[in-house]
């Protein structure tokens, strides 16, 4: 792979990540479709961002995440950009 290839692979397994707010790398690469990525190549990129975002991404065990994904739950107050939102049904 070149490095436009690499950059994309890099940006879409973000995107992905993000969109999701967390998951193994097989619940990452399965939503790509059609993927042209192995589930391989999706982790070895998640390993690269945990090192090079480690203030946006993070692992624990088999489970990545963003740290900034807000899992909002009715009835909780969340803060959302320094304000806080009580969340309503």
């Amino acid at each position: 792979m070149n490095g436009m290839d690499d950059r994309t692979r890099y940006e879409t397994v973000k995107s992905r990540l993000r969109a999701m707010g967390q998951g193994t790398a097989e619940q990452v690469h399965d939503p790509i479709e059609p993927s042209p990525y192995s589930v391989r190549e999706v982790e070895n990129t998640l390993d690269e961002m945990m090192l090079a975002e480690q203030d946006e991404f993070g692992k624990v065990d088999a489970v990545y995440r963003w740290k900034k994904h807000y899992r909002f739950r009715v009835g909780k107050v969340a803060v959302v950009r320094g304000v806080a939102v009580l969340i309503t049904p």
